[in-house]
């Protein structure tokens, strides 16, 4: 099987990607759109992409791509988020370190600590400060995860150094086809109301509510549309072919446009 994620080697992505199936042939793209492109366009069977971090929240540009693809989420995979520091030099003769912003905020604490003095120097992706890291010289580090210290041969002078110990990454599995029940599923959707009126996001969340149809998280986003449309994207417990989850979008689909983005086996 061949499975599409964002590269270089070494991310989390990359990560998670070997925690779903570590036989799967990995093909690596440059953005997640390259990713959901990969698979329409069948140059890959599958492809995982990150959806949302316990500290920084949700990806933009994934919650975009499946707006933008008639493809279908397949499963989740949660990946524990463990940033190292990688370094070629004691940590107090650390003048530059190489880091993602999102890893770089995670970690600020223990950065403003113990390198106080020490200047950010912002790479695309966590590889990519491992690959910056192996090709430079001097006091310099890097902050990345073990993968990538053990791609890159990089000597880790501190481990864990995450300002949250419960910060974790959700990813989905892309692909074209839908998925069957299991009994332990979660499906996600996204809704757009046909019209504005008082008392329409209770509705909504009523004709969950009567059903006893628990939702693990709901968030909105702009329609990017005209100022103050918005999208509202929701993950409930069941699959859509459950009676319940059937009747429920039945009746809001009277009032809002529903897509259903895919229903899966779920990891909690």
């Amino acid at each position: 099987m061949k499975l599409a994620t964002l590269g270089p080697k070494g991310t989390f992505s990359h990560e998670a990607a070997l925690k779903y199936d570590k036989k799967s042939s990995v093909v690596f793209e440059k953005t997640v759109w390259d990713i959901f492109e990969a698979v329409r366009s069948k140059k890959t069977d599958r492809g995982i992409v990150p959806l949302e971090n316990s500290v920084s929240g949700t990806i933009s540009a994934t919650v975009d791509s499946l707006m933008d693809f008639n493809l279908k989420i397949q499963k989740e995979v949660i990946v524990p988020v463990r940033h190292n520091l990688a370094s070629k030099v004691p940590l107090n003769k650390i003048k530059i370190i190489f880091s993602t912003i999102q890893a770089y905020e995670q970690c600020e604490q223990y950065v403003r600590k113990n390198c106080p003095n020490a200047e950010i120097s912002y790479m695309n992706t966590n590889a990519v400060s491992a690959e910056k890291l192996y090709s430079s010289k001097g006091s310099v580090a890097a902050i990345v995860p073990a993968l990538a210290a053990e791609l890159y041969k990089l000597k880790v002078i501190a481990e864990s150094i995450q300002d949250s110990k419960f910060n974790v990454t959700r990813f989905i599995v892309i692909g074209r086809e839908e998925t069957k029940k299991t009994g332990h599923d979660r499906t996600s959707i996204s809704i757009y109301p046909q019209v504005d009126k008082p008392g329409l996001l209770y509705s909504l969340l009523g004709e969950f509510a009567k059903r006893k149809i628990n939702l693990s998280k709901i968030e909105s986003r702009p329609a990017k549309g005209k100022l103050g449309d918005y999208i509202f994207f929701i993950d409930l417990i069941g699959h859509r072919d459950d009676k319940d989850v059937k009747e429920a979008f039945k009746s809001i689909e009277k009032s809002f446009f529903l897509k259903v983005l895919g229903s899966y086996p779920r990891e909690y």
